[in-house]
């Protein structure tokens, strides 16, 4: 069983847009754009780095958020015709912060991207978690992303969604479980006003079961790092950086066992806009412990 995990490729256009067609908090991430973050994010990276991780031959591609620029309708809509790009090969994902930008996103984002969340056409945040069995894998993603106050990029998952969360991760023993939001799931690993409110119940739930994998993004950098019940954590850099202080990155993660303990192995790949993709890193361990015990 092989996926990959890609992040915040921030691949909608804002090229037909002025400053008066939006205004409020979207007006303020308008004036970001066009000063400094049409320059970090670039299309061809995303597009290179894409052909390379299908190259991968993947059985599952796992995204974790931030598509779009400002949550815009005209945004969403190209979301979705580069989703349906993916052709023969399963997409997962889970919305970011730049997704539900504003009340307005989350609505037209969660209707236009459904089957890729793997939720119904009329479904809202309180259906999340979704979840995705493929094998002895089950993929579980979490909607940590929330419409902010002009001055937030924070994120939370909320009792209800965590309660849910608690009971199907009790029901996926004997199962690799791993866990897809964007935020990431432990305090202090960025800024307050860009975190997660609520990471401490979160880490306290992934703890609890023991949980494999979490994937995340966010935070535009590759990390790894682990909870005391030995969870292992990944974030993943943006997929369309050109800056090269973190540049477009993809991880690819295997599965060569069907049942716990699992074998694990990751690659973390780095891309240019030229397609030349350059290996970072690998490991290998043993995760989870088998049913019985």
């Amino acid at each position: 069983m092989r996926f990959v995990h890609l992040s915040d490729p921030h691949l909608s256009s804002l090229d037909a847009r002025g400053y008066g067609s939006v205004s409020g908090k979207r007006r303020l991430g308008m004036l970001s754009w066009n000063r400094r973050r049409r320059h970090h994010h670039r299309r061809e990276v995303l597009d290179a780095l894409r052909v390379a991780a299908l190259a991968e031959r993947p059985d599952l591609v796992l995204i974790s958020g931030d598509f779009t620029q400002l949550g815009l309708g005209d945004e969403i809509a190209q979301v979705r015709a580069w989703l349906d790009a993916f052709e023969g090969v399963p997409v997962r994902i889970v919305p970011g912060n730049h997704d539900f930008y504003q009340p307005d996103s989350p609505g037209p984002a969660l209707a236009a991207w459904a089957p890729y969340l793997g939720l119904a056409a009329a479904a809202g945040v309180d259906d999340f978690p979704s979840h995705l069995d493929l094998g002895a894998v089950r993929v579980i993603g979490l909607c940590s992303a929330r419409p902010m106050p002009w001055w937030s990029a924070g994120g939370e998952i909320g009792g209800p969604q965590l309660e849910r969360l608690d009971r199907l991760l009790g029901e996926s023993r004997g199962r690799l479980r791993c866990v897809m939001l964007h935020h990431p799931p432990q305090p202090g690993q960025c800024a307050r006003r860009k975190a997660l409110g609520d990471a401490g119940a979160l880490c306290a739930v992934l703890e609890r079961h023991a949980v494999e994998l979490v994937l995340h993004g966010h935070v535009h950098r590759n990390r790894a790092s682990r909870l005391a019940g030995g969870t292992r954590i990944f974030a993943t850099a943006s997929a369309s950086n050109a800056a090269t202080h973190a540049p477009a990155s993809y991880r690819v993660f295997d599965c060569t066992s069907a049942a716990a303990p699992w074998q694990l192995a990751m690659r973390l790949v780095t891309v240019d806009a030229g397609g030349h993709a350059r290996e970072l890193e690998q490991s290998s361990w043993a995760a989870g412990l088998p049913p019985s015990s």
